[in-house]
């Protein structure tokens, strides 16, 4: 049942930031059925405008917190910077609205449990954007995984570097996140037991600018990931069985196709041909700013369906799952005093 068959309206989006993330998580929006971007917030009235005309956009706002005041509004999606992740969720849950905050939401468990602990106490709706959880190959792989064709998962590696960014911002908030989420997905949702080992470099800045970390799961299964701002990698992921692997290629994050082949024989040297499956990306108009961006159709989407279901948290990354990997990242951070 849609939103608008529950309260007999369109969902009421707000959008809090006005930069390329933005841009492409309202593209979405304004594809969707029974919703409607109603407002944009910036940092000035400038701003707003700028990006409200080039949006199409009436609501116009020149602060953030005359964003969240604004009572018309089912929800905020917040895209400010990142270390104002925080506090911006913060700032839209007291007053009252429903919560999408793009990743990563915080830089420590501490202060993402500020925000989920938050939420429940004002019985509102929150969700980490980390938008991969909600691409219909996700929920492919998980079955393929469930079907046993590559038997028992014993291991799984992912990795994400780029070559931007470097020194200002943390590569374990912008792309570790995706490999420690991916990694969660691939053992059925289990968070790992302990961080084993960790390899950082850090910029001058003190950020880290290329991680690499050891998971142990339960089960005595590993997980690995590298993410980097320093430079690119594959940015595929792999998933381990006692009968054959999972590979998913460029960009693992945001998914359209992955491939399964068994390995059996003497040294598991006999390959069977790969079965390959390939999902189609929403028909979403662009331009966009960064690869499948169609796909935030997903995430929005399963927002729209939790309101008009009265639901507080997304099944495909809920309050508990989040919090994992939001502590996965925390004590990796901790290594070096990151916060």
């Amino acid at each position: 049942m849609s939103f608008a068959a529950v309260t007999g309206r369109a969902v009421r989006w707000g959008v809090m930031g006005t930069g390329t993330i933005a841009h492409d998580f309202v593209k979405v929006l304004q594809a969707l059925p029974n919703c409607e971007v109603a407002a944009v917030g910036s940092r000035s009235d400038e701003g707003a405008a700028r990006f409200g005309d080039a949006h199409n956009i009436s609501g116009r706002h020149g602060s953030y917190e005359s964003l969240a005041r604004d009572d018309s509004l089912d929800i905020v999606y917040v895209a400010t910077p990142s270390m104002r992740h925080v506090d911006d969720s913060l700032l839209c849950l007291e007053a009252g609205r429903h919560v999408l905050c793009e990743k990563a939401m915080a830089p420590s468990l501490q202060e993402a449990k500020k925000v989920v602990d938050k939420a429940v106490a004002e019985d509102r709706f929150f969700l980490h954007g980390v938008w991969s959880r909600f691409f219909p190959a996700m929920a492919e792989i998980r079955k393929t995984l469930r079907s046993g064709i590559i038997g028992d998962v014993y291991a799984a590696h992912a990795s994400f570097g780029q070559n931007d960014g470097a020194g200002q911002a943390s590569a374990t908030l912008e792309t570790g996140i995706y490999c420690a989420q991916f990694l969660q997905w691939a053992f059925d949702g289990d968070a790992p037991e302990s961080v084993e080992g960790v390899s950082y470099s850090l910029a001058d800045s003190g950020l880290d600018q290329h991680v690499g970390a050891l998971l142990r799961f339960p089960g005595d299964r590993i997980g690995t990931f590298e993410c980097s701002l320093r430079h690119p990698t594959p940015r595929g992921a792999t998933i381990c069985g006692s009968k054959g692997v999972l590979q998913v290629p460029f960009p693992f994050w945001c998914p359209t196709q992955f491939s399964v082949q068994t390995m059996t024989g003497l040294g598991s040297q006999d390959w069977s041909e790969p079965q390959t499956y390939t999902f189609d990306l929403p028909a979403v108009e662009g331009p966009f700013n960064f690869v499948n961006s169609e796909g935030l159709l997903y995430e929005a989407q399963a927002v729209n369906d939790c309101l008009a279901q009265g639901k507080a948290q997304c099944d495909q990354f809920d309050h508990r799952e989040n919090l994992a990997v939001m502590g996965v990242l925390s004590e990796i951070r901790g290594r070096w005093g990151g916060s």
